[in-house]
Formats: C-alpha cells, structure tokens, sequence
C-alpha cells in the first residue's frame, strides 16, 4: 500500500466561508441602508461572521489520518499534539456515516474501531469515505494475512 495522508475536506469549510461572506455582504448592505448615521465602527461587528470558518479552516489543518506500511496513524492537536498509532491487522469495524449534506458534498465521517484497548478513531468530513474504508479494510486484510504466515 502505498504512503497516503487524508484530511478532512475543505468543501464544508468553502460553504462556511460562503454563508460568512453573504453574512457580511447583507450586513453592510443594512448598515448603509438603514444606519447610515451610525459610527463606522460598528461594521467591525460583521467580521465575527468569517470566525467560525476560520475556525473550521484551522481545525481541518491540525488533524491528519496517514495510512503508511501496515499502520494507521492519526494526529491532532495544535500546541499540543496527540498521536495514535494502530496496526492495520487489528482493524475491527469501518463505519462510514454520511448526512445528507455530506452525501450531496461527497464527504462523510468515518470511524475506525481497533481490537486494542484504544477503542474508536473517527475522522469527520472526508471526502471519498467509502474509497477509503474499502482501502483500510483491504489493508487490514492484507496485513492480517502476512502476519499469519
């Protein structure tokens, strides 16, 4: 298998930045429509709108799933950083979890459950979740049968 490194999608966090930027469009609109003696300060208010995709943005930057060799290794964290590696031969269970929204996106969350005291992994919005379940399940195949020989 060859190395790979997922991310969740940007898609949501482009549809977030969306919904902000018409936010902020509508709000400068009210303000010079209705409020125009106000002081111009108050449009300051309006950048609260781009907090949560930025929010988003940077969230999606500090988690990262790689597949590499025989193992899954997941990290997350910012300042501090938590690292979790699982071997593919003990791969339980890949749900895939798709809401609508997701489905019309192409995205989806998906949950590794490992035979190790470490339980569940979940990585949200990643796109193609079914490609790659069907690749960490063959992975995990494939590693439980060289383990066995």
């Amino acid at each position: 298998m060859e190395d790979r490194t997922i991310h969740p999608s940007m898609k949501t966090v482009w549809g977030a930045y969306a919904l902000a930027i018409l936010l902020l469009a509508v709000g400068i609109w009210a303000y010079f429509t209705y409020a125009a003696d106000k002081p111009r300060w108050i449009l300051a208010f309006l950048l609260i709108f781009l907090i949560p995709p930025l929010r988003m943005q940077m969230t999606r930057r500090l988690i990262s799933l790689r597949l590499h060799d025989d193992h899954l290794t997941m990290e997350n964290g910012f300042f501090s950083r938590t690292r979790r590696t699982l071997d593919m031969a003990k791969v339980q269970d890949v749900t895939v979890r798709q809401t609508f929204g997701q489905r019309i996106l192409g995205v989806g969350d998906l949950m590794l459950e490992s035979a190790g005291e470490s339980g569940r992994m979940a990585i949200l919005n990643v796109d193609s979740p079914r490609d790659l379940a069907d690749t960490i399940i063959a992975g995990s195949k494939r590693s439980a049968n060289t383990k066995t020989l």
